[in-house]
Order: C-alpha cells, then structure tokens, then sequence
C-alpha cells in the first residue's frame, strides 16, 4: 500500500482551512493511507483551536513553525512526514474524489519521482477578460486534458517521493520577500532545481483541486499579481540563471524605453499589454534592489 503525508500550510485562515479538513478527511476514507499535517506557520487567529477539533482523528497531526514564510513552513512539514509520499496542498481547496488513487496509479511506477495536476477554481469561472494563457496569475492551473511531462506545477496541488528533497534540498527561504516584495515561487524554485537533477514533473488532468480564490477575479489583483510574479521571476532568475536574467533585463528595459518616448504605444484598452507591463516591471524593479543589496 502506498503511503501519503499530506502536508497543508496555513497562515491566518482558520475559516478556510476548517472546509479544507474538512473536504480531505470526507474524502480521504481510507485513513490507513495517509497523515494529514496542518504546519500552522505562527498564525495570529484561531488556528491552533480549529486544528484541536480534530485531535479524536489518529491521522490529523498539528505542528506550529515559528519561522515565518511558506518555506519555513514546507521544510517543516517534511521533516514531520512520516511517509514516503509529499503532497502539498494549499489551506483554501476542495479535493475532487478519487484523488489519491489517481496518485496510487502513477507512484506505483518506481519511475515517477513528482506528481501535480488541476488547480481550479471553486464553484466560480475566471472572468472572460482574462486570456487562458494568464490563469495562473488567478492561482488557476489547467493545461489539458493529457497526461504528459510539464515545466511547471503549481503549489496549490503538487507532490512528490521525499527521497526528491533528500536530493535537491529544502525550499529555499530566500525565494520570499524582499522588502517591500511580497513573492511566492518557492515550490517553482525548488521544482527547477529538481529538474536540473534530472527528475521529470508529471501532470494528470484527473489530479484535481478546487481553489476558493472568488476574491482574485479583478483586475487589479491581477496586475498586482503579475507585478509580483515578475519579481518572483527576477528572484529565481538572479539565483539560478544569470544569462537568462541578463537577456530578459535588456529586452525589458527596452521596452520600456520604448514607452517611455512614444516608440511604441500600449492600446489603453489592451489589458494583456497592462498585464505584461506589470510583469517586466516587477522584474526589473527586483533586479534594481537585488543589485543594490
């Protein structure tokens, strides 16, 4: 029998995290599969008391981490893991049945090292202006229906063999704020050092979560949200691929100049181009303090 540690962060969303609980124990029904582990990253709010409803469950672990940040937080739920299976899933989702045996299905291959799928939104559907190719600044991920090998999966919704972090190392908690930056990426940080290992991610359209993220669907929170993106990029690029960061930063400056003397005009009503402004914006922005120190 395949054993899963499933790992699930949470920062001050007692109210979301208690329908998570509550989502994987109604469908999770076979506890001798799995361990369920709340990391509550030193919330301020009633965490700790919602997470004590459950100790009647043997499979419902809590752990405070002090150590504020995602990764602190990731990096100590593996340590707490007691499985040979990962699997992080963010503190605001609805699973879809069925999904450890979709698990089951690819682990029994000694083969498949990391494992992600569907992120999408919960009982809601992203806003007809926003093109597919930008759900993910909506925490949305959706690529298909074929199972197939991905660059990327998303944090809400990924796992792996923990021997993977025995080889590739702990979530790194610098990919995270800087000053005023409030970044993310940890999980595609720590999934491209994987990849330079060698290991391959595997997506499975039947690997399903439900992500409450109604609150996202504006345009500002977009734009915020590809701004940050950008400097997330900036933060993994600077780290790992300084070549690439050198020729995204000259095609971005220029075309900023661009702009900036009227070369080349953005249409006002074009929200990709606000989108993909905000992005090289927040890249070069980070670049400019990441080089200042």
């Amino acid at each position: 029998m395949i054993q899963y540690s499933i790992i699930v962060c949470s920062y001050n969303r007692s109210r979301f995290l208690q329908e998570t609980i509550e989502s994987l124990l109604t469908n999770f029904k076979d506890q001798e599969k799995y361990e369920l582990i709340i990391i509550d990253n030193n919330s301020s709010d009633d965490t700790a008391e919602v997470v004590a409803q459950y100790r009647h469950v043997p499979v419902v672990r809590y752990v405070l981490e002090k150590n504020q940040g995602l990764s602190y937080a990731r990096n100590r739920g593996i340590r707490e893991a007691e499985y040979p299976i990962i699997v992080f899933l963010d503190d605001d989702i609805a699973i879809e049945p069925g999904y450890l045996e979709v698990l089951d299905k690819h682990y029994a291959d000694p083969s498949v090292h990391i494992v992600g799928g569907k992120v999408l939104p919960y009982q809601a559907q992203v806003p007809d202006w926003l093109p597919r190719k930008y759900y993910y600044l909506v925490s949305v991920y959706d690529i298909g229906d074929q199972v197939r090998n991905v660059p990327k999966l998303m944090g809400a919704n990924h796992s792996f063999r923990k021997e993977v972090a025995d080889k590739v190392g702990d979530y790194n908690v610098k990919i995270g704020p800087l000053g005023d930056f409030k970044l993310g990426g940890d999980e595609n940080e720590f999934l491209l050092r994987a990849q330079q290992k060698g290991y391959k991610l595997l997506y499975d359209p039947d690997l399903i979560v439900y992500h409450k993220i109604q609150n996202r669907f504006n345009k500002p929170f977009v734009l915020m949200y590809s701004y940050n993106i950008g400097a997330t990029e900036a933060n993994i690029d600077f780290t790992h691929r300084r070549g690439l960061l050198m020729l995204k930063c000259g095609k971005y400056l220029a075309d900023s100049f661009l702009r900036r003397t009227g070369m080349k005009k953005d249409d006002p009503e074009d929200f990709v181009a606000d989108i993909r402004r905000e992005h090289q914006r927040g890249y070069l922005e980070f670049v400019g303090k990441a080089v200042k120190g």
